[in-house]
């Protein structure tokens, strides 16, 4: 079956070669992986795995966004960290920035 991620042989439009600026929060996604793929954690077909088992809704997002979900998808499932856990550490988080001046 094929999934909805799977793009292989489908029409695309061009490829932006361009460089760009890679933002901390997504090289620290790249680490978190990495990570946890050399200390025996997860494997690079655990990470495709969940990656390609994203919502339809979410193949829309940036690829780092996608990454991000994906990586709190394995953590959970692996009951590393919850995605409530997540969650609730983005929500405190977001309140500190907003109360900054």
């Amino acid at each position: 079956m094929k999934r909805h991620h799977d793009l292989g042989g489908e029409p695309a439009g061009p490829v932006a070669l361009s460089d760009h600026p890679t933002e901390p929060w997504a090289k620290l996604i790249t680490a978190t992986m990495a990570a946890l793929r050399a200390r025996g954690y997860s494997t690079i077909d655990e990470t495709r795995r969940v990656i390609e088992d994203l919502p339809p809704e979410d193949y829309d997002r940036a690829y780092f966004e996608r990454w991000a979900e994906a990586l709190v998808a394995l953590l959970d499932e692996k009951g590393m960290v919850s995605r409530a856990e997540v969650e609730a550490r983005m929500a405190k988080l977001r309140a500190e920035l907003e109360a900054k001046p």
